[in-house]
C-alpha cells in the first residue's frame, strides 16, 4: 500500500504542476493581455524552485565529475520552441550519470519540502506526524508571516522540481538495462534475500517521500482553487477568456 500511496500523490503532483503552470500564465494573460508578462509572472513565482532545480543539476554533475558549461537562470527558449526558466549544460556522458543528474532536482526538492515541514512546522514524518497534523499546525501558526513564506517555498519548490523532458531522456536505457539484468538473474535462479532492516528502512524512506509529496499536493491544491477563482473573476470583469489547448504530438 505504501507504493500505491506514493504513486497516487506522485501523479497528483505532476498534474497539479502542469495545471498551475498553465493557469498562472492564463491568469496573467487575462489580467494584462500580454503573453510576455504571463511568462515573467510564472518565472518570478517559481524563482526559488527554479534556482534549486538548476543548482541540483549543477552540484550533482560536479560530484559525478561531469563537465558543465555553467548554470543559467532566466527566461529563454529551447530547441523545441518551448520556454525555459533555467538550464545547466552538461557534456555528454554515460546514461547512468546523466540519469542521476536528471533526477537530482526531484530528490533535492522532496528533501527541501521535508525540511521545511520539519523546521517550519515541527512536523517530521519519522516522528509519526500526519498530514492532518501539518494542516493543524498551519492553522495554529496562521498569524505568523513565516508560515506563509514556508507555504510559498513549498509551492515554488514542488512546482519546479519535476524533471523536464531533457532530464528524463537518458532514463530509458538505464531502466531497460537494469530490468534486463534483474530478469536474467531471476532466470538463472537468483533469489534475493533482503535483510529485514533494509525492508524497514526502505518503507520508512518511501513513507517520508509520500509525506513530502502529500504536503505539496495539499498546498498546491489550495493554491489551484484560489487561482481558479481569481481567473474566473478576472475573466468576468474583463470580458476576456483564456482557452487552454493541449498540443498533440
Amino acid at each position: 500500500m505504501s507504493i500505491l500511496y506514493f504513486l497516487v500523490v506522485f501523479v497528483l503532483t505532476i498534474l497539479l504542476q502542469q495545471w498551475l503552470h498553465r493557469h498562472i500564465q492564463g491568469f496573467a494573460l487575462a489580467l494584462t493581455g500580454n503573453a510576455g508578462c504571463a511568462i515573467r509572472l510564472l518565472f518570478y513565482l517559481l524563482l526559488p524552485g527554479v534556482v534549486l532545480h538548476e543548482a541540483s543539476h549543477y552540484v550533482v554533475a560536479k560530484l559525478l565529475f561531469v563537465r558543465t558549461n555553467g548554470i543559467s537562470i532566466g527566461i529563454g527558449s529551447t530547441r523545441k520552441r518551448q520556454v525555459s526558466l533555467g538550464s545547466v549544460n552538461i557534456e555528454q556522458t554515460d546514461a547512468l550519470r546523466e540519469s542521476l543528474v536528471g533526477i537530482a532536482p526531484f530528490v533535492v526538492g522532496l528533501t527541501a519540502i521535508w525540511l521545511i515541514a520539519g523546521w517550519g512546522f515541527g512536523v517530521w514524518p519519522n516522528s509519526g506526524a500526519t498530514l492532518a497534523q501539518m494542516a493543524q499546525r498551519v492553522r495554529d501558526y496562521a498569524s505568523d508571516w513565516t508560515t506563509w513564506l514556508d507555504l510559498y517555498l513549498i509551492f515554488a519548490v514542488s512546482t519546479a522540481m519535476i524533471p523536464s523532458e531533457s532530464d528524463r531522456a537518458p532514463w530509458g536505457p538505464v531502466v531497460t538495462l537494469f530490468g534486463l539484468g534483474i530478469a536474467i538473474l531471476f532466470l538463472l535462479g537468483w533469489t534475493p534475500r533482503v535483510p529485514p532492516d533494509w525492508v524497514t528502512l526502505a518503507r520508512q524512506l518511501l513513507d517520508a517521500l509520500t509525506f513530502a509529496l502529500g504536503i505539496a499536493v495539499i498546498v498546491n491544491s489550495a493554491i489551484a482553487v484560489a487561482l481558479w477563482i481569481l481567473e474566473r473573476t478576472v475573466e468576468r470583469l474583463s470580458g476576456k477568456r483564456v482557452e487552454y489547448r493541449v498540443r498533440r504530438r
